[in-house]
């Protein structure tokens, strides 16, 4: 099972941040490209990445609880995602 996720348009410009935490938990944020700090957005984390997907509230929940399942990797969620808009199917 999957979920469809819509990818960031060029009229919207929306991404969302993910970082990964020294503790090995994970958050994310969706918010304007232009918004995405240079330096880190959260205090204690590890890395960041920006993925070009637009999800609403309850399928970044699930995004975020799939990273912190180990049912998605940083890496494979970075796979997904187009700033030509579309959909992503993302297998969680």
């Amino acid at each position: 099972m999957g979920i469809t996720v819509k990818n960031t348009t060029p009229d919207t410009a929306k991404v969302t941040l993910v970082g990964e935490m020294m503790d090995g938990k994970f958050d994310a944020k969706v918010m304007a490209e232009t918004d995405v700090p240079y330096t880190k957005y959260w205090d204690n984390e590890l890395e960041q990445r920006i993925i070009y997907l637009n999800p609403d509230p309850e399928q970044l929940t699930s995004i975020v609880a799939a990273l912190n399942d180990g049912r998605l990797s940083l890496d494979a969620l970075q796979e997904f995602g187009s700033s030509d808009g579309g959909t992503s199917e993302l297998p969680i």
